[in-house]
């Protein structure tokens, strides 16, 4: 893979300077969170607003903006955006579809040391919950960014999911365009099917690695949009391959697993599925790799955890 690293969180910016210039109807709107959108506020200050620690009021604005025929981008640790300001993003701008982009920051396990009440490991979840907003988890900087670019010619609702400021390894994602509602894959193999998204792809195709050493073939898919989700190619794999293991750094109940085993569940029963993720727990403090060793989410355990699997099914 790539040795050169970059943050999700610094290509968005870098993005949406970009197409600010392309789009004059691009605004943005911060819940004294102005510094994550970059350079745009400095380039495009008329265009730039900010409310405050006031995420619902983010929100209600934002809608006012979209009505008025503007582009409104919002954004603030996921947790924040996703879960105290809920009830707008479903009022306000979900049940007219709204034209306004959802940006959730520092998720999975990359807030680290702020505990858990900045792991953003149930964010989409609660977005899932709610009708007429797709969901995007990109899998690296580079992916960070054509989703960035994606997300502006998709005519309705969108959240996003960022992590920190870390810079993280850049993935073969980038040799591959970026289409939401399309997964990508990522390597190829005919024993177990991997499907993975944001920071969890790094250690799925590490696992992937681990595996192939011990004679046993991943396929490994990077599902960037969780909604709407690739079921056409889940189709053509699980066709072949029937043995299934999702991989996410948020909960298995309500994300990445729960779309997945929904669409098995009514179409392709005849699968074996684990999902890997946090499980009926909250995160805590911790670095990144500290927090995925404890869930069982580094390239080492997800690759006994996967073994294990084939084993004993």
């Amino acid at each position: 893979m790539n040795e050169q690293k970059k943050s999700t969180r610094s290509s968005f910016a870098e993005a949406l300077v970009e197409m600010g210039y392309k789009n004059k109807n691009i605004v943005t709107v911060a819940a004294d969170s102005a510094s994550r959108y970059g350079d745009f506020v400095k380039k495009f200050p008329e265009r730039s607003f900010n409310v405050g620690i006031a995420e619902q009021t983010m929100i209600g604005v934002a809608a006012g903006l979209a009505l008025s025929g503007k582009i409104p981008v919002v954004t603030s640790y996921a947790n924040f955006l996703t879960f105290r300001a809920i009830e707008q993003v479903r009022v306000d701008i979900a049940t007219s579809g709204l034209n306004v982009k959802l940006i959730g920051t520092d998720t999975g396990f990359s807030s680290a040391w702020l505990g858990f009440t900045h792991l953003a490991l149930e964010d989409m979840a609660a977005v899932r919950a709610v009708p007429n907003i797709a969901i995007i988890d990109p899998a690296d900087a580079a992916e960070a960014y054509k989703a960035t670019e994606a997300i502006f010619k998709y005519e309705g609702p969108v959240y996003m999911r960022l992590r920190g400021r870390k810079e993280e390894p850049l993935l073969p994602v980038a040799e591959k365009s970026f289409e939401i509602g399309k997964g990508q894959i990522l390597a190829e193999g005919g024993d177990v099917l991997i499907v993975a998204c944001g920071g969890a792809v790094y250690d799925s195709l590490k696992a992937a690695e681990i595996l192939q050493s011990k004679g046993m073939h991943a396929t490994v898919v990077n599902m960037a949009t969780i909604r709407p989700l690739d079921e056409e190619l889940l189709m053509k794999l699980t066709s072949s391959i029937k043995h299934i293991v999702t991989v996410e750094h948020h909960n298995i109940t309500g994300g990445l697993g729960s779309a997945v085993a929904e669409f098995l569940a009514e179409n392709n029963p005849d699968v074996r599925l684990m999902r890997l993720g946090v499980k009926n727990r909250f995160g805590t403090a911790g670095s990144e790799d500290m927090l995925k060793k404890e869930f069982g989410l580094d390239s080492e355990s997800l690759g006994s955890r996967v073994e294990r699997f084939l084993k004993d099914y």
